[in-house]
């Protein structure tokens, strides 16, 4: 039996100089796309983040106070 050549340099395939830029191109493309799409879902920044409800102001008091009641139920504690 013969000895087997053993080389130090790894295989390397040769590339097409077309295919390796078409695999640019087709990267570029690709986060292009994804840029855009960012663009478009991104929330609106000139907006408020709150909802737009109108805020309630409550009428200038005339100096006197009327004293809140109390509207909750009571309940009696159950024998448990």
């Amino acid at each position: 039996m013969s000895a087997r050549r053993v080389s130090r340099e790894p295989y390397r395939i040769r590339r097409d100089r077309r295919e390796i830029v078409i695999a640019g191109a087709v990267a570029l493309a690709i986060i292009l796309v994804t840029v855009v799409i960012v663009l478009i879902l991104a929330p609106d920044h000139s907006s408020p983040s709150e909802p737009n409800t109108p805020s309630v102001t409550a009428p200038a008091s005339s100096g006197t106070t009327v004293p809140a009641t109390d509207t909750t139920p009571t309940t009696a504690p159950s024998g448990g």
